[in-house]
């Protein structure tokens, strides 16, 4: 059994700052670090941990194919990410000395993902596989459609919860 994961990949853009910015202030960070993120990408890293073979279906600009090295040293399966023409998602994560947080995201290329991209992909896919699903990319519901089709089950992730896309999801 494998999972198939068609998520989102952002690079995480993260300054600790000692208080979260108000309307027209600049603030300087106390320091800077990048990361992967996107929900998508830590499901996947999270399955791969768990023991799980994970194939991750998604996308990312030229800006940024470092992250598919990282998902990789990971265990994570990315002959299934393609690159767009759009930059790759990213998040911009202010945290404040109490642990407080304010994030900004950009979805990127991870809107750019093509249906058919999706059913080459999940065409590999075995009957009895999983589709693991996430709010922060498009063609959702027909992903999950082409998955049934295909005898997979579908595990959807409402985050970020979006009542449009859940009512498709049903």
């Amino acid at each position: 059994m494998s999972v198939w994961n068609l998520g989102s990949i952002n690079v995480d853009l993260f300054y600790r700052v000692p208080h979260l910015v108000q309307p027209g202030e600049t603030l300087p960070a106390k320091s800077h670090q990048t990361g992967l993120g996107g929900k998508g990408a830590n499901q996947s890293v999270a399955i791969a941990r768990a023991g799980a073979k994970v194939h991750h279906i998604g996308m990312v600009g030229a800006d940024n194919r470092w992250v598919l090295d990282r998902l990789v040293s990971y265990g994570v399966d990315v002959t299934h990410v393609s690159e767009a023409e759009a930059a790759t998602g990213h998040a911009i994560i202010m945290v404040d000395e109490e642990g407080e947080n304010s994030i900004v995201t950009y979805a990127g290329a991870n809107y750019a993902q093509l249906v058919g991209k999706i059913d080459a992909a999940l065409a590999e896919a075995h009957e009895g596989d999983i589709l693991a699903l996430q709010t922060e990319v498009s063609h959702l519901a027909e992903a999950a459609q082409i998955a049934r089709g295909r005898g997979l089950f579908v595990a959807y992730s409402a985050a970020p919860f979006r009542p449009d896309i859940a009512k498709k999801m049903l």
